[in-house]
């Protein structure tokens, strides 16, 4: 016979199991534990949720605002071409869209502006504007010929310069700020989640003038060439057709452009 002591149950004795009531604490006890990790989890799936939206948000507005805006500043930039020093009889071949080339009507900003892709030509080509992807092209020497084409084509000599022109549409539908360009096809989706866009202008006193004079306004009819600078605002939400149900406040975005050539 060992030294063990038994009970009658034939456990040794000092190793007596959990009581039910023990067991019950301790499962609360872990119960509460994990309670706590899941809200901690769920909280913080949350707040990246939001900053995610957030972030979604301001990166939609930083790209439409930064594209929008760099067209506006293009505005009647034609390069070495200097339209209005060009003789009359050529100055007359201009579309009289060129004349006014920011508006805002029925909901729709339309900017008429220079491509980017302006350059030299090193030898006699003919050219297209539907080949650059324009709605006009204008060749010009830079002295005093111009030369627009509009479908047929147009010759360029060696030396000339090649000026694509595009017209640029936006507008808000369906809570999204939808595109075309040259006026043709249908408005193409740029971002969802838009709640508003407006869009005002800056004034000049005069014609003469080159500071923006007053308050911003809506409406310019009849005094586009007073025209100094254009404000955007953009407002974007989580649900744009309730902004106050989301998660992440509606959030709002402006931005002031200038048209370049008219502060000469």
């Amino acid at each position: 016979m060992n030294g063990s002591t038994y009970h009658r149950s034939g456990t040794p004795a000092g190793q007596r199991g959990f009581s039910l009531v023990e067991l019950m604490i301790a499962m609360l006890l872990g119960l509460i534990l994990i309670m706590g990790i899941m809200q901690i989890f769920i909280a913080s799936k949350q707040t990246y949720g939001v900053q995610q939206s957030a972030a979604s948000m301001q990166e939609n507005a930083r790209f439409v605002l930064s594209r929008i805006s760099s067209e506006l500043r293009q505005v009647g930039m034609f390069g070495c071409m200097d339209i209005e020093r060009l003789p009359l009889a050529t100055r007359n071949q201009i579309p009289a869209v060129f004349a006014n080339p920011v508006s805002f009507q029925d909901g729709v900003l339309s900017i008429v502006t220079a491509d980017s892709t302006v350059a030299r030509v090193t030898e006699e080509v003919t050219l297209t504007a539907a080949g650059l992807g324009a709605g006009w092209l204008l060749v010009s020497d830079c002295v005093d010929a111009l030369r627009i084409d509009a479908g047929a084509g147009v010759t360029a000599a060696a030396g000339d310069l090649v000026i694509p022109v595009r017209q640029l549409e936006y507008k808000l539908a369906n809570h999204a700020l939808k595109t075309r360009v040259n006026g043709v096809g249908n408005f193409e989706t740029l971002i969802e989640g838009v709640s508003g866009f407006e869009v005002q202008f800056g004034l000049a006193a005069s014609n003469a003038d080159v500071h923006v004079a007053g308050t911003y306004v809506t409406d310019v009819t009849g005094l586009e060439n007073r025209v100094r600078s254009v404000r955007l605002a953009l407002q974007l939400a989580e649900d744009p057709s309730d902004p106050a149900a989301g998660s992440v406040k509606p959030q709002d975005f402006t931005l002031v452009a200038a048209l370049r050539n008219r502060l000469d």
